[in-house]
């Protein structure tokens, strides 16, 4: 069956004077994509802080310039591209905004950090890792510990086991790299074996709430290819163990955000899910240090 789209009368009418190409292009802005407006107002707000920031931080400023471009992109890949390769004239997103007032880096990265993870159960799921991505950078900038693990829905709890059985795998790891590292690395293991010390009681402490606790197995495979066998293949396992705890976390925090329906008014679910993004923030640090 032929289907066709049929303009309100209405609404030609209303507007006699346009010529023929006008009133294409009307049509065009009134029916076609629109700029997600979630997406839309986090980039508008990354242009802002940019805008802000070029007199205070220039690393700051890149940060929320690349995140607008990145802001931006999405907009444009899910509004699709007309004949001629350029996003539909419906999904257009004024990008010329007045620059925020700032005077401290922190703060408006601190703002920026709130408003990014706020705005997650309101973009579509298919954005929602780049939004992540965003929130745990600007967390990794500020440089915010994190706090005690929330407490855990049922739904939560298999991907808090899995988290903690990841975690006395970097233990292990850790402590026999620490066995062949030159004496400038140690205190570095050293770090890094509290850090996920800290991590793995959080984590126990939230799944004992739930009266299940994985506990360490005597040994485990590597997190990387390999065990180190001297200093140099030491020095390089503590690279990638870094690595690949931060994409553990990152991976992490991107499915707590995916898998939630809608906008979640669900409080212990928005806790675990900034928790595992400040996690995966710390882990960045560390990694990038």
């Amino acid at each position: 069956m032929n289907r066709r789209v049929v303009v309100p009368a209405l609404f030609l009418c209303a507007a006699p004077w346009l010529s023929g190409c006008q009133a294409s292009d009307a049509v065009v802005d009134y029916f076609g994509p629109h700029a997600d407006p979630a997406l839309a107002s986090l980039a508008q707000a990354a242009n802002a802080d940019a805008a802000a920031l070029k007199e205070l931080d220039t690393d700051a400023a890149s940060l929320r310039a690349q995140q607008a471009e990145e802001l931006y992109a999405e907009i444009d890949r899910l509004c699709g591209r007309n004949e001629e390769g350029e996003a539909p004239r419906s999904c257009e997103v004024d990008q010329d905004v007045e620059p925020r007032e700032a005077a401290d880096v922190s703060a408006v990265l601190g703002d920026a950090s709130a408003a990014t993870e706020e705005q997650l159960d309101h973009v579509a799921p298919e954005s929602r890792a780049l939004v992540v991505a965003q929130a745990i950078a600007l967390e990794a900038w500020n440089g915010t510990e994190p706090g005690d693990a929330p407490e855990l829905t049922t739904a939560e709890q298999d991907q808090a086991a899995e988290l903690l059985e990841w975690e006395y795998q970097q233990v292990y790891a850790l402590d026999f790299a620490r066995s062949y590292v030159t004496p400038d690395l140690e205190a570095t293991i050293d770090e890094r074996l509290s850090l996920h010390e800290h991590r793995i009681l959080r984590l126990q402490a939230a799944l004992a709430q739930l009266d299940t606790v994985p506990q360490p197995k005597a040994a485990y495979d590597s997190p990387t290819d390999g065990l180190p066998n001297d200093a140099d293949s030491a020095r390089f396992f503590i690279d990638e163990v870094a690595h690949n705890d931060t994409l553990k976390w990152t991976d992490a925090a991107t499915h707590a955000a995916v898998s939630s329906e809608g906008d979640s008014d669900d409080e212990a679910t928005t806790a675990w899910r900034r928790w595992l993004i400040a996690v995966a923030a710390q882990s960045h640090r560390f990694h990038t240090a």
